[in-house]
């Protein structure tokens, strides 16, 4: 279907509250980043993906035109209209997101793409104090989880050059046929708007990858005495048996008068990953490249990729064959990377139908941009008693961003980080109308506030980790971030830090 037709449109006004509008469009010039930048008084998120495995990497998604906000706080979760009007509330993530459904009341658009609309957003790591009942409860002030709901939204297909409109419909004090006459004309504007309005040609200097890291300008929550004599505190619990292994972090702050956009823009051509994506919640954005999914639930069918275990990329493809030699015969590697793909097991186990848990790849290695990891998938048959936002509860924390045991590392993580970890090792995901998920875990991730770039990296603590060694792999790790600031700075700001956009 090319465009929603009149009675498709009648139709579904018989028996649903919100009506979708869709219309297809040929364009070969249209970029992701166009899109958004062309509406970005009005669209809240972009998402992409720099990997062929992945449904993202044909398709890219903008959504413009937010009309309605999950966000939680003490504890209670509120559904709300943008402009904070309370439409109700539930007392957990589950409840909260069919209701919401219930009271937005979809019909679905007749196309074929892995996200049709629905609720987009992100979770803190601190959410998990919502789902496990096992964690002691801390009642923040801060909001733990934040979707948004939009009335539009943009899908560019990059393998068919199409661009799909759909426009979700609420005005039920209409009659039917000036609904859809209005629908359509909401479309038509968007299309000539874009079409006649195109900003992809504005031009800066060159993007440096290798921008140094000016570690003066960067603030930590640790000292690394400090730092280190956490790592201590966890060997001692692994050797007392609490853990075989727990993830500490450590957060990163530096100013930057460059917009959460822009380091977006940077960071998508610095370090594409299969999750790329951009979020503007409330007054924070978020800013990510995930190489890692958390869950995903497709029609049923719930899988979850553990990745352990990494080496930096070689310069030719036989220095690359050697190094993933190297890695897959690296025994600690191993060992870490299976006790993840039993904690993926595990999680999987507590939400799928009996006999339907299969490991269908394991130890296999996957070339990124800069390094390669060791990658399993671990999937199942989601029990018809488990809904698909329990399924992504199940999962949450992800193991490689938490330890194992995962709930006893968490509390030894809450005794020992100094700050409590906010977006980091948490989740970034959409749950579709149609009851599809699919989530990454919040790495390689930073939040912009104020002026503000915020950067967070972990190192796995085992039996025999080197203290110095371990912190000077946070630092490591999140210098990548810290590059993306800087590289951005250099294009996007003159001498005196002031923006050059034209």
């Amino acid at each position: 279907m090319t465009k929603t037709t009149k009675q498709a449109f009648t139709d579904a006004c018989a028996s649903h509250r919100t009506i979708p509008y869709m219309e297809h469009y040929f364009s070969d010039t249209l970029t992701p980043i166009d899109v958004f930048r062309h509406f970005q008084e009005d669209a809240v998120y972009l998402l992409e993906s720099k990997d062929e495995a992945s449904p993202w990497s044909r398709y890219s998604f903008v959504g413009l035109h937010p009309s309605y906000r999950i966000v939680e706080q003490g504890g209670e979760f509120r559904l709300e209209k943008t402009d904070g009007t309370l439409i109700l509330t539930a007392s957990n993530l589950e409840a909260c997101m069919q209701q919401a459904t219930d009271y937005i009341d979809p019909s679905l658009p007749e196309v074929d793409l892995p996200f049709k609309g629905g609720a987009v957003g992100a979770l803190s790591y601190d959410a998990v104090e919502l789902f496990e009942p096992k964690l002691a409860p801390d009642s923040s002030p801060e909001s733990r989880i934040h979707f948004v709901y939009c009335s539009t939204i943009m899908a560019l297909d990059q393998t068919n050059k199409e661009l799909t409109i759909i426009y979700y419909d609420e005005h039920t004090d209409k009659e039917t046929e000036k609904r859809f006459e209005e629908a359509k004309a909401t479309v038509g504007k968007l299309q000539k708007s874009l079409q006649n309005g195109n900003s992809g040609s504005a031009m800066y200097p060159p993007l440096e990858k290798n921008t140094a890291v000016d570690f003066s300008r960067v603030q930590s929550n640790y000292s690394k005495e400090d730092f280190m004599d956490a790592v201590e505190k966890i060997k001692e619990y692994i050797v007392a048996g609490d853990v075989f292994q727990t993830v500490l972090s450590q957060r990163f702050e530096l100013p930057t008068t460059v917009s959460g956009f822009d380091l977006y823009r940077v960071l998508r051509m610095i370090n594409p990953s299969p999750y790329l994506f951009y979020l503007r919640l409330g007054e924070t954005e978020v800013v990510g490249s995930s190489p890692e999914r958390l869950v995903q639930v497709l029609d049923g069918h719930v899988e979850i990729h553990p990745i352990a275990g990494t080496r930096k990329r070689g310069q030719t493809d036989s220095e690359d064959k050697a190094l993933e030699e190297e890695l897959l015969a690296d025994e600690k590697e191993r060992a870490e990377h299976f006790m993840l793909v039993d904690l993926a097991r595990n999680d999987v186990g507590r939400i799928a139908s009996y006999g339907t848990v299969e490991t269908p790849v394991l130890l296999e290695t996957v070339r990124f941009s800069h390094v390669m990891h060791i990658i399993s998938k671990v999937t199942g048959r989601l029990s018809p008693f488990v809904s698909p936002v329990a399924a992504l509860q199940s999962a949450f924390p992800a193991g490689t961003v938490s330890g194992a045991p995962k709930i006893r590392a968490m509390e030894i993580l809450k005794e020992l980080e100094p700050t409590r970890r906010g977006m980091y090792a948490g989740a970034v995901c959409y749950m579709g109308f149609d009851g599809n998920i699919d989530s990454c875990i919040a790495i390689r991730t930073m939040l912009v506030e104020n002026q503000t770039a915020k950067v967070q990296a972990g190192a796995g603590i085992v039996a025999d980790s080197d203290p110095a060694s371990e912190y000077e792999e946070t630092q490591n790790k999140a210098a990548a971030l810290l590059r993306t600031v800087a590289a951005a700075e250099a294009m996007f700001t003159d001498e005196k830090g002031e923006n050059i956009h034209a």
